[in-house]
Parts: C-alpha cells; sequence; structure tokens
C-alpha cells in the first residue's frame, strides 16, 4: 500500500498541489486571456449598419432627387420664375394648391434668412431635361425648363417639403457666402450584436458655418458616395411660430458609413460610430463581456479551491510516508532498505 502511494504522490505532484506550477498556471492563464481576446475581436471588429440623423437649423439646404415620389409639394401662391435672367418683378403667380412635381436627377436649394421668403431654386441634373412640372387644381400641367426658381411667402402655417436624395448642409464660409448653417446635432444609431434592436452610438455638435455631407460605399463598385436620405424641411410662418434665426429646420435620417463635416473651408473632421464604443452603449456586447470576464475569474478561483482542497491532504499523507517534494523517496528511519 506504501509502494503504491510513493508511485502515485510523485515530487512532481505535491510541487503541483502545493505551488500550483507556477510557470504551466502562467501559460494556461495567458492562452485563456488570449482566447477571450479574440472572441471579443470577433464580436466588435465586424462592421454594422449605421443610421445617422442629422437636426439641423440652417439658412441652406440643398440636395439632388432621387425618388419623385416625396418630392411633391404644395407652393399655390408661390411666384415663379424661369429664366435666370427673368425680372422678380415679372414673375408668376400659382393658383391655390399648385402642386410642383420634382423631376428625378433635379438639383434643389433651398434658402431663407430669419422669417424671410423661402427661396426654391431648381436646376436640373446632367440625364434630365427639365426640373419638373407644375400641377393646378384644375388639372391642367405646366412643364418647366432645365431651370426654375420659386419664392414662397410661408404665411398662416408652416411649409413641410419632404424629399429623399443626396443631401448637403450648409455651405463653406467665404466671401460671398450669405448663407449658412446655423446649429444642429448628428446622431449615429447602430444595430445591436444581436437581434434587430438598435442603440445611440454616438452623436456629434454641429458649429455655425460648417458643411456636412453624408457618405457611403456604393454596394456595386465599392467606392465611396454621398448617400441617399430620407428628410424634410419646415419652414415657420412669416407670423412667427419660433425664433428668426430659426431660417429653416431640417431633419434627415439614411444609412451611411460617416457624416463629414467641413469646417471653416478645411478638411474638417468625419462623425462616425467607434468600435471601441460598443463596449459601453451596445448592452448585448457589454453583457457578453461581463460573462466572458467573470468566467475567466470563476475558472481561477475553483482551481486554486481544488488545489487548496486536495493538496493539503495529499501534502499531509505524503509527510507521513516520508515523501519529500524537492528530494524524491526518502526512507523512513526504521524501515529497511529492502522494499
Amino acid at each position: 500500500m506504501k509502494r503504491a502511494l510513493r508511485k502515485v504522490l510523485t515530487p512532481g505532484l505535491l510541487r503541483l498541489l502545493k505551488e500550483g506550477d507556477g510557470e504551466r498556471n502562467v501559460y494556461f492563464k495567458m492562452a485563456l486571456a488570449l482566447l477571450a481576446l479574440v472572441l471579443v475581436l470577433c464580436l466588435v471588429l465586424p462592421d454594422r449598419p449605421n443610421i445617422f440623423t442629422v437636426d439641423t437649423a440652417t439658412e441652406l439646404v440643398a440636395f439632388t432627387v432621387t425618388d419623385p415620389t416625396l418630392s411633391q409639394w404644395e407652393l399655390g401662391g408661390a411666384r415663379v420664375l424661369t429664366d435666370p435672367l427673368q425680372p422678380a418683378a415679372e414673375a408668376g403667380v400659382l393658383a391655390p394648391d399648385t402642386v410642383l412635381d420634382i423631376a428625378p436627377g433635379t438639383r434643389v436649394r433651398l434658402q431663407r434668412h430669419g422669417v424671410g421668403i423661402l427661396r426654391i431654386e431648381l436646376e436640373a441634373g446632367e440625364a434630365a431635361g427639365s426640373v419638373g412640372s407644375l400641377d393646378d387644381p384644375a388639372g391642367g400641367t405646366r412643364s418647366l425648363g432645365d431651370w426654375a426658381l420659386l419664392l414662397v411667402e410661408v404665411e398662416g402655417r408652416p411649409r413641410l417639403l419632404p424629399f429623399r436624395g443626396r443631401l448637403t448642409v450648409g455651405d463653406d464660409v467665404a466671401s460671398g457666402v450669405n448663407s449658412v448653417l446655423l446649429s444642429g446635432t448628428v446622431s449615429v444609431v447602430e444595430e445591436q450584436l444581436f437581434g434587430r434592436s438598435r442603440y445611440v452610438a454616438g452623436s456629434g455638435t454641429l458649429d455655425p458655418g460648417d458643411r456636412i455631407q453624408l457618405w457611403g460605399r456604393n454596394a456595386n463598385t465599392g467606392t465611396l458616395e454621398p448617400v441617399v436620405v430620407n428628410g424634410f424641411v419646415r419652414a415657420e410662418p412669416m407670423e412667427g411660430f419660433s425664433e428668426p434665426v430659426n431660417a429653416m429646420q431640417l431633419v434627415a435620417h439614411g444609412q451611411a458609413e460617416y457624416v463629414q463635416v467641413e469646417r471653416l473651408g478645411s478638411a474638417g473632421y468625419r462623425i462616425r460610430a467607434q468600435h471601441w464604443a460598443r463596449f459601453v452603449n451596445d448592452p448585448v456586447l457589454a453583457a457578453l463581456t461581463a460573462i466572458v470576464a467573470l468566467l475567466i475569474l470563476l475558472i481561477e478561483f475553483l482551481s486554486r479551491c481544488l488545489v487548496q482542497l486536495l493538496g493539503a491532504p495529499l501534502v499531509f499523507l505524503a509527510r507521513r510516508l516520508g515523501i519529500d517534494e524537492t528530494e524524491g523517496t526518502k526512507v523512513r528511519a526504521g524501515e529497511g532498505g529492502g522494499e
């Protein structure tokens, strides 16, 4: 029996039970930590769909129409000019309830200072010969040329102008520029790690004079280009539902990689969802990271408990048998060497 115990309770096993085999334990912990790090990186680094929301007060909004369904605006009573050289005094007045139907590819430029006249400038794109048409309540349709300017006096109720297209808000601050972005915010909504729920992944504040665009990657060519967004422009009546500085309110939403902010003529900076911020903002990822950390601590705690629970009795038994963890098996006094 004693001989069998001596074969089992080797010096190496005793050192492991007594000291925890420090070197191998360190290697095991490093491997476990590396595995956890790789797992976390696999969860964090992949790209996710980001939806950006732009909410600004601005004197200038420009976009290129991609879907005419949303760009049908009721502009009865507005004055219309169809020639850049035509004097404003010769502008025609639209009948009540006249609807402006904007053609795809048309470049639209909205401009307003304070609660003054809202200027809607239309310019045909490269592939379009007309900026759209005017549909009156009687059923008549008036086709427009490659340029038009509508002057709208916002009275009685706010004007809401929805659109879908490639958007630019504000203008570069330079000599001759009189319409700029006044203030605003950009927020990023990102999809959670699992499921279709979303969370706010970040936000940025816009300064007066900024110029912004939303950029994304073309699915076919892989190149970066301005993305299509959905939004609306709200113009308050001249009587004053809001402060005069709020020339127009713009709200737009679109899926993009980032928002490019040009500040005071410089390249500016980009607003995007940062990968590292997912640990704080994504509740699912934060919970998984906490679980992984707790599992590592639990494994370390259980390994130490196992060593303590099994080690003390076995080391005591080995000492009773005269087995030393550093010098090997000793023959206790009184035992013959013939064993």
